[in-house]
């Protein structure tokens, strides 16, 4: 799927506090912190609610952790690469307390790839304390992630805002989106769509739109209409016969 033709074009903006005048900004880390703490709270609501004694809710459970981790590594990859050398050039040291953060959620990650595959080799009566620990250690790892996300979307944009404009930030944003493979950006879209607000949505696909061939855009189209709420989707193909708004397009 060649999604990435237009993907920079979605992220949502956001009004920042301190910069009222200046009117909404590209934010590079609304949209996927959004299908992160979707994710996130969904994949520890389902492990927490698996039957030990259920091989296929296991399997399912183990299935949707390896997609979530799988996410949590790409994303780390992909700022590490893109995002803290854009704030060390505006600000040196600006990267450096989330760099250490990300360090030790690689280990995290580590941890409950381990813990997954424990719950998945112990047999009946072993299972329910393997699930309990993985619930445990994937709660505090979406804790700690929850409020590592928060100061990324204040002090980094912060930092961000007041080097760079919404031009130089869409290319950093394209640059992120032409390192992802098409495989890892079918299944980030999953968490994408129910995770963001109509608008936001509605400005995500125009722009995927016009710049993927109609049978890949279609496939999104699909992506879209699994993971949205019927009434979600019959509103989202109603807003894409209408003109995106301004403030959600960043050419």
């Amino acid at each position: 799927m060649q999604a990435q033709a237009r993907f920079t074009e979605v992220s949502p903006r956001i009004q920042p506090s301190a910069a009222a005048d200046a009117g909404p900004r590209l934010d590079l880390y609304a949209g996927i912190h959004k299908a992160l703490r979707l994710l996130m709270t969904r994949t520890l609501t389902a492990v927490g609610s698996t039957d030990p004694a259920d091989a296929a809710e296991v399997a399912a459970a183990r299935q949707q952790v390896d997609g979530l981790l799988g996410l949590c590594e790409l994303h780390l990859k992909d700022e590490n690469a893109f995002v803290h050398p854009a704030l060390e050039r505006a600000r040196p040291g600006s990267s450096a307390r989330i760099a250490a953060d990300h360090g030790h959620h690689e280990e995290s990650i580590a941890d409950l790839r381990d813990l997954a595959a424990l719950v998945a080799h112990s047999g009946v009566a072993a299972r329910a304390a393997a699930l309990h620990r993985l619930y445990h250690a994937l709660a505090l790892f979406v804790a700690d992630n929850l409020q590592h996300m928060h100061v990324e979307e204040t002090a980094h944009n912060a930092v961000l805002w007041a080097a760079y404009d919404d031009a130089e930030l869409a290319a950093i944003e394209q640059a992120i989106v032409a390192s992802i493979p098409p495989d890892a950006m079918a299944a980030a879209l999953h968490g994408f769509f129910p995770a963001l607000n109509a608008p936001e949505r509605a400005g995500m696909l125009a722009g995927m739109r016009d710049g993927m061939p109609p049978k890949a855009f279609a496939g999104v189209l699909g992506i879209a209409e699994r993971t949205l709420a019927a009434a979600d989707f019959a509103k989202l193909q109603r807003d894409l016969q209408r003109p995106v708004p301004a403030h959600l397009q960043t050419t």
